[in-house]
C-alpha cells in the first residue's frame, strides 16, 4: 500500500513533468492531435462506432456534464445484482475532474511523464468521439486495467491481453515512446473498438455476441470475463468479481486506494 508520503513525495518531484496541469481542459482538447479472456467476435478495430440506441444513452459528448465526484477519494460503494443497481449517468464524475483525479492517484504514481499523460487524454477524448463511448467509460477501464502505466506488460491466460486496456490479443502491443501518441492512440482503439483478433467495448455494446442490451454494466462485465450473468454481475465467470464495481466506483470519484471491493464479499 502506498503511504501518503510516498504520494506527496512522488507527485513533488514529478511536477514540473506534468505541463497538462498548465491548460484548461477546454485548452487541451483544442490541442489534440486527432491521430482477460473473452469470446471472439466480429470487429471492426478503428472506426467502428456505438450505434445500439441503448448503449449511446450511456455516451454524453460533452466532458463537462457530471459532478465532482466523491468528496473523500476512497470512498467505495459496493455494487451487484443486475445493471439496473448500478449507479445512473447523472452520479457520475464529469470527465476533466475525473482525468485530474487519476492523474494525481494513478499516472503519476506509476511514472507516465507529463507528455505521456497529455498522449493519453488527447487518445481518450478523440476516441470517445469517434466511437461514442463515453470518455469516462474509457477512462475508468484503462485506469482498471493497467493504472494507466504506458509500459504496462501483457498478461496471458489462453490469450495475450495487452496494453493500456489490456485489449484481446492486439497486433502491435508495445508501446513506442518513439511514436508516443500514435503508439497510446493505438492501444485505447484496441480496448474500445476491437482488434483483428477480439472485441472492444463498442461490439459489446453493439450486442456482438454477448447479448448486453447496450447496457454499459453488462458491457464491462462481458469486457472482463467473457460471459454474463445477468442477475449478478459480481459472479466473476472465472474472472474479477468486484470488476463492474470497481468501474462504477472510479465513475463516481474512487480513487483506488482503501480496501476497494475486498469489503463487500464478491465472490
Amino acid at each position: 500500500m502506498l503511504t501518503l508520503s510516498f504520494l506527496v513525495a512522488a507527485l513533488a518531484s514529478l511536477t514540473t513533468a506534468l505541463p497538462i496541469n498548465s491548460a484548461s481542459a477546454s485548452e487541451r482538447r483544442s490541442m489534440l492531435r486527432h491521430g482477460d479472456s473473452r469470446t471472439l467476435f466480429t470487429r471492426n478495430g478503428s472506426g467502428s462506432v456505438v450505434t445500439n440506441p441503448t448503449a449511446l444513452s450511456f455516451y454524453d459528448p460533452t466532458f463537462s456534464d457530471g459532478t465532482g465526484g466523491y468528496s473523500t477519494p476512497n470512498t467505495y460503494n459496493c455494487y451487484s445484482g443486475p445493471a439496473a443497481n448500478f449507479p445512473p449517468m447523472s452520479t457520475w464524475m464529469n470527465f476533466d475532474a475525473m482525468f485530474n483525479r487519476n492523474q494525481q492517484y494513478s499516472l503519476v504514481v506509476v511514472g507516465d511523464t507529463g507528455p505521456e499523460q497529455g498522449a493519453i487524454y488527447n487518445a481518450i477524448v478523440s476516441v470517445s468521439q469517434q466511437a461514442k463511448v463515453d470518455a469516462r467509460v474509457i477512462l475508468a477501464v484503462i485506469i482498471q486495467e493497467s493504472t494507466g502505466n504506458v509500459r504496462v506488460g501483457c498478461t496471458n491466460n489462453g490469450v495475450e491481453n495487452c496494453g493500456l486496456m489490456q485489449s484481446y490479443n492486439p497486433p502491435d502491443p508495445a508501446y513506442n515512446p518513439n511514436n508516443m501518441q500514435a503508439s497510446i492512440t493505438q492501444m485505447v482503439v484496441d480496448g474500445t473498438q476491437g482488434t483483428p483478433a477480439g472485441s472492444g467495448l463498442v461490439q459489446l455494446f453493439n450486442n456482438a455476441g454477448l447479448q448486453t442490451g447496450g447496457n454499459l454494466w453488462n458491457v464491462l462485465r462481458g469486457y472482463n470475463s467473457g460471459s454474463i450473468d445477468f442477475n449478478n454481475l459480481s459472479d466473476p465467470k472465472g474472472a474479477t468479481a468486484s470488476y463492474v464495481s470497481d468501474v462504477a466506483n472510479r465513475l463516481l470519484g474512487w480513487n483506488g486506494y482503501g480496501n476497494g471491493g475486498t469489503v463487500c464479499g464478491f465472490a
